[in-house]
């Protein structure tokens, strides 16, 4: 996985059920979008003091493609359509040669 993104906001709803309700179809309406462009992973989290606050990590063996589905803005619609503003996405990259385990 030569790359990650990095998704954190704010959810909009409070409710977790609902709130993991409209992840979990965004993730499903997206997945077949992503993955033949380089989407390998997704996980998420939640900020153990405050459920509202989302962290994703996103693997991809693209940068192409995941610059291609990142910047669609049909894909940020719908992404940010569960966040009370617009989210934080940062691309990152591996280091090679630095230990890791």
């Amino acid at each position: 996985m030569p790359f990650i993104t990095t998704v954190r906001g704010r959810l909009q709803n409070a409710d977790p059920t609902a709130a993991r309700e409209q992840h979990n179809a965004i993730v499903a309406s997206l997945r077949p979008r992503g993955e033949p462009l380089g989407a390998t992973t997704h996980m998420v989290f939640a900020n153990a003091q405050d459920p509202q606050e989302f962290l994703a990590v996103d693997g991809w063996d693209s940068i192409e493609g995941l610059q291609s589905f990142m910047g669609d803005p049909s894909v940020q619609a719908e992404m940010g359509g569960m966040f009370d503003g617009p989210p934080q996405v940062t691309v990152w990259s591996t280091r090679e040669d630095w230990t890791t385990f």
